[in-house]
């Protein structure tokens, strides 16, 4: 039986072999008759979607191997969870900066978020508590890839959730929205910190009827 750097390195020329093969089959099967085939070279379509394709047949693997370890389905999103939480602390840079994000939103998302307004989240909240609104992405595969796969689909992939519970499951911190959803909170994108409507004092201040 081989070490596991033995099989990473494996693993490592089989990805680069398939991934050689779906960018030379997109290029043949399917990139003639793109428009994009002449600044295909720029665009790097092929091989972003290749990429793509590639991360999805292995967690496909992954899922398929651990049904045939009878790991129960429910345990997915724990794992997805845990993997999420470790990839977070690796990348972690310092913990003196707190990265905000502005919004504008072009839809109505909720009651007290509607077209127009602004929202200021917090990215990748480590505590929340009951009655903070956050926002979810619209689909929790385990993908990494999840935000590039749907954000064609919807003008903006995120939905606001209100939180009615917090609480622990099998280790994973967890939260329980109003409408009895249950998610890990490694799955929430953000937490709603303000919103900004026409009416408040920084929205003519920051001239936002403009954006």
């Amino acid at each position: 039986m081989a070490g596991i750097s033995d099989n990473l390195e494996e693993f490592r020329k089989l990805s680069q072999i398939q991934y050689k093969d779906l960018i030379e089959s997109l290029e043949e099967k399917y990139c003639w008759k793109c428009p994009m085939r002449t600044n295909s070279s720029e665009a790097f379509c092929r091989e972003v979607d290749s990429w793509i394709r590639l991360t999805n047949a292995f967690e496909m693997g992954v899922k398929d191997h651990l049904n045939e370890r009878g790991v129960p389905a429910d345990c997915l999103e724990v794992l997805g969870a845990k993997l999420l939480e470790k990839k977070m602390r690796t990348e972690y840079i310092s913990p003196k900066f707190q990265k905000l994000v502005f919004i504008k939103i072009e839809e109505n998302l909720s009651p007290d978020v509607n077209n127009g307004n602004f929202i200021i989240v917090k990215e990748n909240p480590k505590t929340l508590k009951n009655g903070d609104m956050v926002l979810l992405p619209r689909s929790c595969p385990l993908s990494v890839f999840w935000f590039s796969k749907i954000s064609f689909i919807e003008k903006l992939p995120l939905k606001i959730f209100t939180i009615d519970k917090v609480f622990h499951k099998v280790g994973v911190k967890y939260i329980k929205t109003n409408e009895g959803l249950e998610i890990p909170l490694e799955y929430v994108y953000g937490v709603i910190i303000k919103i900004i409507d026409k009416n408040d004092a920084i929205f003519s201040e920051l001239h936002l009827e403009d954006l």
